[in-house]
């Protein structure tokens, strides 16, 4: 395939009808998540604290990890006032992002020498939010997609996720340096209300109804008419747990797979999860200062990652999406190799650059190829339920590697644990393997 067709074709996939929105989708999820994870660490290796408890403070994101058990509720129900005057989705995601608020600005208020618990608790109800406001949104991203453009509509996602973390992770350290920890998350907790704006300027997706749905509306509304029954409101309240709830689960369980598919999601970025969890405290150990990590890490790191993240919806497309998955992982596995040279070199200017382009590309792409899977996942009846399940296995994978991600590399030291983390993508590459080759032999 020539060169010119490759661009003709990724240019006709991106600009597909309907991508922008998913831009500002990305770019709206993408701003609090650092804000509670990596720019938190750095805050707290500054401050003295050590690996073993930056790494635990993951334990803290348990309410983002297990969102799935609210989802429901944000999915078939409307928040009140707000959904009234916005719709559905846009009022869930406004009062999510007034929690954010709240909670950022909280975290603003202490330091972790004076307030360590305050500050846990305030890192809790920001993860809350984040879940939230995920939620709502999460049926943008499906909102007009046919499943041959999971692919690049993962890409754009992405993209306008890297631009928000971007946003955030580079501002914030810059007030930092300059202006202190304490002013950098004041000021970003009112950066929320720019997503405000981004929610404004997308359209209400179309919310699908089940026919058990529609049952329960009219029961509902006859239940309003006529002489009021507890037994009806029990019976009321039982169809609508057993349809928002169970019905998801119901459904992703009856696959056959689906134990390989909770291996897969939990296991296939968690090398990826342990190296970018110990890669700030990593920098400040090789004598990288903020503003170093700032113009490299987030600046140069994020426009690497924006490539990478629009070269994988391209792999999807082109390749598949497990095949795609498997190798991205390959590639990252090998990439996450560079650590190691720099650890061995130190301080090295150039050697930064390096590492965190190679990093930072692969890890635009195999995120890419690990959003187009979920989106394959979901049933849109239920987008916003299934999704929160299947990221809460992510979560939960991603918090059991991060918190002994710390314990680790204090135990090995930084050049055996960088050389650890690519056996760690070895599992769900051969699962992913496994499952490849029966597709191939059921074509046959």
């Amino acid at each position: 395939m020539k060169l010119t067709s490759v661009i003709d074709d990724v240019i006709k996939a991106y600009l597909h009808s309907g991508t922008s929105s998913k831009l500002f989708v990305g770019f709206t999820c993408g701003v609090p998540f650092l804000l509670r994870l990596t720019i938190l660490d750095l805050w707290l290796k500054e401050c003295g604290v050590s690996n073993t408890v930056i790494g635990l403070f993951t334990l803290l994101q348990w309410p983002f990890m297990l969102k799935f058990l609210w989802a429901p509720f944000l999915e078939k129900m409307d928040f009140p006032i707000l959904s009234k005057m916005f719709g559905r989705r846009r009022g869930w995601a406004i009062a999510s992002q007034l929690l954010l608020f709240f909670g950022l600005m909280g975290m603003a208020s202490i330091t972790p020498q004076t307030s360590i618990i305050s500050l846990m608790c305030y890192v809790s109800l920001v993860a809350f939010a984040d879940g939230c406001q995920d939620m709502s949104l999460y049926p943008y991203q499906l909102d007009k997609t046919n499943a041959k453009m999971f692919g690049p509509t993962a890409g754009i996602f992405v993209f306008g996720y890297k631009i928000g973390m971007f946003f955030s992770k580079s501002i914030t350290l810059y007030f930092a340096h300059y202006f202190g920890w304490n002013f950098a998350y004041a000021f970003m907790a009112f950066s929320i209300f720019l997503c405000t704006i981004f929610i404004f300027c997308i359209d209400e997706p179309q919310i699908p109804k089940t026919r058990e749905i529609k049952r329960i509306e009219k029961m509902v509304e006859s239940y309003g008419r006529r002489e009021k029954s507890k037994f009806e409101f029990i019976r009321i309240i039982k169809a609508t747990f057993f349809e928002c709830l169970v019905c998801p689960f119901k459904i992703f369980l009856q696959r056959r797979d689906w134990h390989k598919i909770v291996a897969i999601i939990m296991l296939y970025r968690a090398g990826d999860r342990m190296a970018q969890k110990m890669a700030k405290p990593f920098y400040v150990d090789m004598g990288f200062s903020k503003l170093e990590i700032a113009n490299v890490v987030q600046v140069f790191g994020t426009i690497a990652a924006l490539l990478g993240g629009i070269i994988g919806g391209y792999v999807v497309k082109l390749l598949g999406i497990k095949k795609a998955m498997f190798v991205a992982g390959i590639i990252h596995a090998i990439g996450c190799l560079s650590y190691v040279v720099l650890s061995c070199t130190g301080h090295n200017v150039r050697m930064l650059y390096l590492t965190v382009f190679i990093e930072d590309i692969t890890c635009g792409i195999i995120a890419t190829a690990f959003i187009s899977f979920l989106y394959s996942l979901c049933n849109k009846n239920y987008a916003a339920t299934m999704y929160a399940l299947l990221w809460a296995f992510f979560e939960l994978g991603g918090m059991i590697f991060r918190t002994i991600s710390g314990i680790i590399a204090d135990a090995l030291g930084w050049v055996v644990f960088f050389l650890f983390v690519p056996f760690v993508f070895i599992p769900s590459l051969w699962i992913l393997y496994q499952m490849i080759k029966q597709e191939e032999e059921v074509k046959k």
